[in-house]
């Protein structure tokens, strides 16, 4: 099978935030359904992705395989964390309502910046925001999505590093109600952090 750009520029999406639900993929490409499901089949018959349903009445998901990652420049996913599944999918929809406010700007996914910083099996220590998004100017906006309450003192640590990071401009915190509070009392004294409501930004 000859893949087309398409089909790579699919298995690429999939692959940089290791997995995705149809929805993501549709909002994406904008395609409508049925010509997406006929796209993610012909993937699956000739083993470039996977597909599996992780958790009842929820959407299954699609990640590439050994094979399909050979068209990225990522790894395959070695394993599937559940309980970060929800968190996951949020981020994505995250990064796809960016791309739609700001589209001249682009994304450096939370795996890529982990393939990158133990490429060479050494590795810094230090805290992963869940993404990146670089601006044209050369601007580096920290993305992280928060969905439950951390303790004041690693977010104190996170923010910290943060602030000591000259290659990071501004840091956007996305969060849900129950978090909102606990992150706005430690970084009152932080300009650089823009906190945001998540479920707006999904709305």
């Amino acid at each position: 099978m000859k893949l087309t750009e398409r089909d790579i520029e699919i298995i690429q999406f999939i692959n940089e935030f290791g997995f995705c639900e149809m929805d993501q993929i549709e909002e994406k490409f904008l395609l409508n359904k049925p010509r997406n499901y006929e796209i993610m089949r012909r993937l699956i018959k000739n083993g470039f992705v996977n597909h599996e349903r992780i958790f009842f009445r929820r959407p299954g998901i699609y990640y590439a395989t050994a094979k399909g990652s050979g068209y990225t420049d990522l790894p395959v996913v070695d394993r599937l964390l559940t309980n970060q599944y929800i968190h996951q999918i949020s981020i994505i929809k995250v990064y796809l309502k960016l791309q739609q406010l700001y589209p001249d700007a682009s994304w450096i996914s939370e795996r890529r910046l982990k393939h990158e910083k133990f490429y060479d099996g050494i590795g810094k220590t230090g805290h992963i925001s869940d993404g990146i998004f670089l601006f044209p100017d050369g601007r580096r906006i920290a993305i992280e999505v928060e969905m439950s309450v951390k303790g004041k003192n690693r977010i104190e640590k996170i923010l910290r590093e943060y602030g000591a990071d000259l290659s990071i401009k501004e840091v956007w915190y996305y969060c849900s109600k129950r978090v909102i509070s606990a992150v706005t009392s430690v970084a009152t004294k932080m300009p650089f952090v823009k906190i945001f409501s998540l479920e707006e930004c999904l709305s």
